[in-house]
């Protein structure tokens, strides 16, 4: 058995091309461990008809507990993702089975906690068999320790999966001018309200595609939605939106990448709030041009690249993201030659992982 464990529903979905790899063989048995309730249901939904793998929630970090789950599923290969990094979990998990870290992750925050504990850093780092970073910084951050097998391949977050159909929902652009606001934080909607309401005021008629990045806020978005006298629509209500509507609540998993097959404007959350910015790769790929706040560190590299590229900007108030998008409206967005590029650029680094992979999982 194959044991990925991961915290929350951006690690699954980072993995999951693996994942999905792996699954061809129907009799390999593979366990999927998260922490979260969103990650559960995408798992429910994602996998319900891969009988091969089966999802559950992470056991607790405890010597007694851990043991147990190891002794009940005996994985020959324990897989971590990002920054799951728990003591018991992978000093038991070590005993039994080959042990990867994989698309770590570490920031200057988090290197600057472990740094003061290096020893023991140092001791669980080396438990792992390889250690594959999602950045050259977190390649350096973990070199700091003396850590060997250490490979960068690539982060994963840039690989796409195609073979996941969604199969319901198929979204219908009803506006001229309509954008998303994908990822959206607590403290971030009145940002995105501000915007639609300057729109307004220049007599240009949008909609906003809203994904908040955790859909049990949807009640509390609409709330502050009707507080600024703006229309909105739920997609668990509607699942086409409507003509005239300020906002159509995408209040649902797994649905972006329809929407952004239609509409290419977006604007990345969580960076206008200091969170570090979330993983703007989605849109990214359907040929989007990604609009985000100035706090973006935890996607560092990622941004570096798209910027590169020219198809994300930085915006840093709702008067400069209703200026540019006011100029994509006028300037509709062609970016297939970066489609190309990033399909290949992802392609590559999945080889490279599964390439790797493969002399662990036989």
């Amino acid at each position: 058995m194959i044991w990925f464990h991961a915290a929350s529903l951006g690690e699954v979905k980072s993995i999951l091309p693996i994942i999905l790899h792996y699954s061809k063989n129907k009799d390999r048995k593979i366990l999927i461990t998260t922490v979260t309730l969103s990650s559960s249901q995408y798992c429910a939904d994602i996998f319900k008809n891969y009988p091969n793998i089966i999802h559950q929630f992470a056991p607790i970090d405890t010597p007694i507990i851990v043991k147990k789950f190891l002794n009940h599923w005996k994985p020959k290969i324990s897989i971590f993702v990002e920054s799951e990094i728990w003591p018991n979990l992978i000093l038991q998990s070590k005993k039994v089975s080959k042990l990867i870290l994989l698309n770590a992750r570490m920031s200057k925050k988090s290197f600057s906690r472990w740094r003061l504990l290096k020893k023991f850093s140092a001791k669980l780092l080396n438990q792992f068999d390889s250690i594959l970073p999602q950045s050259k910084e977190t390649k350096d951050f973990i070199e700091f320790f003396d850590t060997e097998n250490i490979y960068y391949f690539g982060n994963l977050k840039f690989i796409s999966s195609n073979e996941l159909i969604n199969n319901l929902f198929n979204f219908e652009r009803t506006d001229k001018h309509a954008w998303v606001a994908m990822s959206t934080h607590e403290g971030e909607e009145n940002f995105i309200i501000e915007t639609v309401k300057n729109l307004k005021e220049k007599n240009i008629r949008s909609q906003c595609i809203l994904i908040p990045r955790h859909i049990k806020r949807a009640k509390e978005i609409v709330k502050i939605i009707k507080a600024n006298n703006l229309t909105y629509q739920l997609r668990s209500q509607e699942v086409k939106p409507f003509e005239n509507i300020d906002f159509y609540i995408l209040d649902s998993y797994g649905e972006a990448k329809e929407i952004f097959k239609k509409i290419r404007l977006v604007f990345l959350g969580g960076s206008i709030i200091p969170h570090g910015g979330q993983n703007p790769l989605e849109p990214a790929r359907e040929g989007c041009f990604i609009f985000h706040g100035p706090n973006v560190s935890n996607f560092k590299e990622i941004y570096a690249f798209l910027n590169k590229n020219e198809v994300s900007k930085l915006v840093t108030c709702e008067q400069s993201l209703t200026k540019e998008l006011i100029l994509k409206f006028e300037n509709p967005v062609n970016n297939i030659e970066f489609q190309k590029k990033m399909k290949q650029y992802s392609q590559k680094i999945l080889l490279d992982h599964t390439n790797y992979l493969n002399s662990f999982i036989k």
